[in-house]
């Protein structure tokens, strides 16, 4: 495997070179990776951009040209990681205008940003009063996962709608503002590689700003945190995004998908080459179970799951909910197409549970043909067997 991903990397920068597509560092003494075009592939399974402006926001000037300038880092992340753990895919696919560029849908609200952001902010009411305006002018989004550069104030939230292959990621639009996207490709990569046009402030600010964006789509994708790795995109490992592109560290994989998140993505409807598209029943999930009570000073869980699925199953993938930094990817299961799962096993808790702490575990699973199912479970941490509860 390791030999396979080095090639991929090797390949890649052996092609860009070829074709004109590396440049110069600057400071980082490396040479920057120019991520190609995105162009239309011809599938039924697209992502929608939509621009939307608050009646009280003014319209950002070349919020075309940017946004299709962050696309190019989405789509080339998304390509070259699937593959680099060993995931074939076309890659992702946006919807076009007529002159074969990125269609961004402009949604101009009907009220101003309070409204939607609310005071105090009001995630659920964020995300339902856009998404209601959004589909009143650009259509239903059925196939059509919508990611949204909103002006009604700084949000990074998604939400899944894996019932119609679709869901909204809202991000700021501060993505589309001079002080963090580059009109060119060229210039943009050099601001996340730090060259020497930018200060450290301002390709940190660019980079995180950039990786959020790939973030949120991913839980579209039925990714889940990890803080199993800091490397993780999944994480914060987009803070470090521009080592992406650039040449001196790139075949390192110093920001990643890890190989579970990549297996869950690569049979979602958007990334896979291959699947049936008249299945649209997700995985049964009979039962998942905490099979023993989990105590003070435990670390892990044993617990008891069996899921069916007569497509077969693509990937199952279980975290930890915990906040902050203990939000952990515990469990990953490559059923190789298996049609069914019944099995025991333990999950590795990040950290030691603490006497009445909360556990919340989160599994997602998708089949062959990219439906995907979840389950939520709860339970409390039990004091130590020779304590008394308070």
């Amino acid at each position: 495997m390791v030999i396979r991903v080095q090639f991929h990397f090797v390949s890649v920068l052996l092609i860009y070179i070829f074709i004109g597509y590396v440049y110069s560092a600057g400071e980082s003494n490396g040479k920057m990776i120019i991520p190609p075009p995105v162009k239309d592939l011809g599938k039924d399974y697209k992502l929608r951009i939509v621009y939307f402006v608050p009646s009280d926001k003014q319209i950002k000037r070349n919020y075309k040209e940017k946004t299709e300038v962050l696309m190019r880092v989405v789509a080339d992340v998304y390509n070259r990681e699937l593959k680099a753990n060993g995931f074939d895919t076309e890659g992702l696919d946006f919807e076009f205008d007529d002159k074969g560029s990125p269609l961004v849908h402009l949604v101009k609200g009907k009220r101003k940003s309070i409204f939607y952001r609310g005071d105090p902010l009001d995630l659920d009411h964020l995300l339902n009063s856009q998404q209601q305006e959004i589909w009143e002018q650009t259509g239903f989004s059925r196939n059509r996962p919508t990611l949204v550069f909103s002006e009604a104030g700084p949000v990074a939230e998604a939400r899944p709608m894996p019932q119609v292959y679709s869901g909204l990621a809202c991000v700021s639009a501060s993505a589309l503002s001079d002080e963090v996207t580059s009109l060119s490709i060229v210039e943009h990569i050099g601001r996340l590689c730090q060259s020497a046009n930018f200060t450290k402030k301002q390709s940190q600010v660019s980079q995180t700003t950039n990786g959020v964006i790939i973030h949120e789509i991913g839980h579209i994708f039925g990714m889940l945190h990890d803080t199993s790795d800091s490397r993780n995109i999944m994480m914060r490992g987009y803070d470090n995004l521009g080592k992406m592109f650039n040449s001196k560290y790139a075949n390192q994989r110093p920001v990643r998908f890890s190989k579970a998140h990549a297996r869950i993505a690569s049979f979602s409807r958007f990334l896979s080459k291959s699947f049936d598209m008249s299945d649209d029943e997700p995985p049964n999930i009979k039962r998942f179970e905490i099979v023993s009570p989990v105590n003070e000073g435990d670390q892990t869980i044993k617990v008891s799951i069996e899921i069916s699925d007569n497509s077969g199953l693509g990937s199952v993938v279980v975290m930890q909910r915990g906040g902050g930094q203990i939000d952990a990817l515990t469990g990953d299961f490559e059923p190789k197409k298996a049609e069914k799962i019944n099995r025991r096993f333990e999950l590795k808790s990040p950290k030691n549970f603490v006497k009445g702490q909360p556990v919340i575990l989160i599994m997602n699973c998708m089949d062959a043909n990219g439906n995907l199912a979840q389950s939520v479970l709860r339970t409390n941490v039990n004091p130590k067997k020779n304590q008394s509860v308070e």
